[in-house]
């Protein structure tokens, strides 16, 4: 970029990554909801200043975790444990519960374990040993669709993989996981349909110019809340969040952290697994941390600090390990 600049070459960079435009523009120009909100020259502005202006709003309060009443044991795993291909565990018989309405974070390092576990309790990991119950009935599902009519539902690290499907529009997407419900014997009732694609646009914000749009078109935070929709639409009872706001910018953070909120407090099971302290520390109730796929840290939301999820994070990885 800066070789193009010594030649005269004008460049217009767009990014969510904003310490790069701080690294590299002369100018920066913020967007917000298709309208041009503020501009002035990078030596003049932080990065702070950049992200109240594309949100509307100071940045301490981006990711902000909701009081509410937990309610009662929703879902309880007992010795979770997952063998691994070359020998020992990816899951080393893991336990814990969750509570209705309650946001229960996992962290841990790259290998940890978390993408794992969250993938064990969808059924996509049938090899898995170990018990599952919600609302106090064991889960005998073994299968992924068999584990969202039971409840489940999850929220794939790579949407882009497993989640979306490019061809499609925006609300042949959202009804992948529930099309049974739009039935009428073997035809799909297109008013259903579209009832439900446009309850969940305006439930979750989804910025889309109509429900037939090509799911391509739309931005990464807004693929990302098609795919919250097409979880919900299947009326689960436990939500499973890995890395929910990755790649995606800090505006669609902000909008993705106040959906858990709102689906914490309609008594939702929500287990939020990042990579992003400062987020899973503002947004949960409760945090576990997982080393080497056990479990080395549970924390409540008042006890976690940096520091103790970084020191859980790292048992196991010592020299002697």
């Amino acid at each position: 970029i800066q070789e193009l600049k010594s030649r005269g070459v004008s460049i217009i960079y767009i990014s969510h990554k904003l310490e790069e435009l701080t690294q590299i523009g002369d100018y920066v120009t913020i967007l917000r909801d298709g309208r041009k909100v503020a501009e002035d020259e990078v030596k003049s502005v932080d990065v702070p200043w950049m992200i109240e202006e594309m949100v509307g709003r100071n940045p301490a309060t981006l990711f902000t975790r909701k009081e509410r009443q937990l309610g009662d044991v929703l879902l309880k795993a007992e010795n979770l444990t997952l063998p691994r291909a070359s020998g020992g565990y990816l899951l080393d018989h893991i336990s814990f519960e969750l509570r209705e309405g309650e946001v229960l974070g996992f962290y841990g390092l790259m290998g940890a374990g978390r993408s794992d576990l969250v993938e064990c309790l969808a059924g996509a990991r049938p090899q898995a040993t170990g018990s599952i119950w919600l609302d106090g009935k064991p889960v005998t599902a073994t299968t992924i669709s068999g584990r969202i009519q039971t409840g489940f539902v999850l929220v794939p690290e790579d949407r882009q993989r497993d989640s979306i499907v490019p061809t499609l529009s925006v609300m042949d997407n959202m009804l992948l996981a529930s099309l049974r419900k739009y039935l009428r014997g073997i035809f799909l009732i297109p008013s259903r349909e579209e009832s439900a694609t446009d309850s969940q646009i305006d439930s979750l914000s989804i910025r889309v110019a109509d429900s037939q749009q090509p799911i391509t078109a739309l931005s990464g935070g807004n693929q990302q809340k098609v795919v919250v929709a097409k979880g919900l639409l299947t009326q689960p009872k436990v939500l499973l969040l890995d890395e929910p706001t990755r790649g995606i910018d800090v505006g669609a953070k902000s909008e993705i952290s106040e959906i858990i909120n709102r689906l914490a407090a309609q008594k939702y099971g929500v287990i939020f697994v990042s990579s992003e302290l400062k987020e899973v520390l503002a947004m949960s109730d409760r945090i576990l941390v997982m080393s080497k796929g056990k479990i080395t840290g549970e924390f409540t939301h008042q006890e976690a600090t940096e520091e103790n999820l970084v020191a859980a994070s790292a048992i196991g990885h010592g020299p002697s390990s």
